[in-house]
C-alpha cells in the first residue's frame, strides 16, 4: 500500500488470521506498504538515532544497527543458483532461508520482482531506491501525516513513499511474510508495492475516499497478479504450487490502517486473477483515465 505504516499489530493480527489458511496456494498518496533496485540504491531518507534491537525470538541476534541498509538485486547467476529454496512452505526453514538471511534474501527478491517492470517501464524508471530496514532502525521519510510531521520506516514496514519513490522493507516484516505466509509471499508483497511506483509515476490520482483508496489497492493486487504471470512465464515461480493459497498472502500484504475498513479479500482476488489473466493491460480498468499502461 502506499505510505501509512502499518503498525506491527494489524500486520501480526492479519499473520494470525491466515493461520487456518492453506500454506499452499502501496501508490499515490504517501503511504505504507512493499520495490526497487538499480544496481546501487541512492538518495532517500538520512536514518535517524537506532532504536533498540527488538526482542522478537524469531530473530536471529544482529549488532544494533546505525542506518538503513540498501537492497540491491543479485546476479543473474546467484538467483539462478538460489532458486530451488528461493520460496519455502509456510514455516519451513529446512534447507531455505533462515532469519538472519532476510538482508540478503531480500535482494533475490528485488531480482525476481524486476523483470516485468523493467520490460514494460524501463530500468530508468525504477523505484529511486529499494531500502532494507534492520530491526531497530528508524527515521523519517519524505513522505508526511496529516499534521505535518514525517512518515517514518521502521522494521515493520513493507511500504511505498510516493515523495521519495523509495520502497521500505523492515527486517521483522520481511521474516513474518517469509515464515508466517509462505516464501513467495514477499516477492508478491513487492510486486504490490512496485505496483504503487507505477501508479505514483503514471500520474494515478491521490485517492481522497475510502473507496478510492480501495480501488488504488486493488489494482496494486492486479498488478501483482501479471507479476505473478510473467514471473511463473520466466520460470521463477510456479503458480499456485509457490505462491499458495491467493486469500492468505493478500491478507498478509497491505491489511487495512487503524479505521480503515481495506479492501475485501474477494475483491482483491479477483483483481489479482484480473492482472493473471489479462497482464498489465487488464490493470488500466481501475483508473480508466490514467492508465499505467499504454502497450
Amino acid at each position: 500500500m502506499p505510505r501509512r505504516p502499518a503498525a506491527a499489530s494489524a500486520l501480526l493480527a492479519a499473520l494470525l488470521l491466515c493461520a487456518s489458511c492453506s500454506s499452499t496456494p502501496g501508490g499515490p498518496s504517501g503511504g505504507s506498504s512493499p520495490a526497487g533496485g538499480g544496481s546501487t540504491s541512492t538518495g532517500g531518507p538520512t536514518s535517524a538515532t537506532p532504536s533498540p534491537v527488538t526482542t522478537d525470538a524469531t530473530l536471529a541476534p544482529r549488532p544494533a544497527p546505525a542506518a538503513l541498509e540498501a537492497a540491491t538485486p543479485v546476479p543473474s547467476q546467484e538467483l539462478d543458483a538460489s532458486r530451488g529454496r528461493l520460496y519455502c512452505p509456510k514455516g519451513t526453514q529446512e534447507g531455505c532461508h533462515g532469519p538472519a538471511d532476510m538482508p540478503s534474501y531480500l535482494g533475490h527478491v528485488v531480482a525476481v520482482t524486476a523483470p516485468l517492470f523493467d520490460a514494460n517501464y524501463g530500468v530508468e524508471n525504477r523505484p529511486a531506491s529499494f531500502f532494507f530496514v534492520p530491526a531497530g532502525v528508524t527515521g523519517p521519510t519524505a513522505c508526511v501525516k496529516d499534521d505535518g510531521t514525517p512518515e517514518e520506516y521502521t522494521s515493520e514496514d513493507y511500504s511505498y513513499c510516493t515523495e521519495d519513490k523509495a520502497i521500505y522493507v523492515g527486517q521483522d516484516a520481511l521474516w513474518q511474510l517469509y515464515n508466517g505466509v509462505g516464501g513467495a509471499a514477499p516477492a508478491f508483497g513487492y510486486a504490490h508495492e512496485w505496483g504503487h511506483h507505477i501508479q505514483n509515476i503514471k500520474g494515478v490520482p491521490a485517492p481522497e475516499t475510502e473507496e478510492e483508496n480501495m480501488l488504488l489497492e486493488n489494482q496494486a493486487d492486479c498488478i501483482s497478479g501479471a507479476w505473478v504471470a510473467h514471473a511463473a512465464q520466466a520460470g521463477n515461480l510456479t503458480y499456485p504450487g509457490d505462491l499458495g493459497d491467493v486469500n492468505a498472502m493478500l491478507a498478509g500484504i497491505a491489511p487495512p490502517g487503524e479505521g480503515e475498513t481495506g479492501s475485501p479479500i474477494e475483491d482483491r482476488a479477483n483483481a489479482f486473477m484480473q492482472g493473471y489473466t489479462n497482464g498489465l493491460p487488464g490493470c488500466n480498468s481501475f483508473f480508466p483515465e490514467t492508465p499505467i499502461y499504454a502497450g
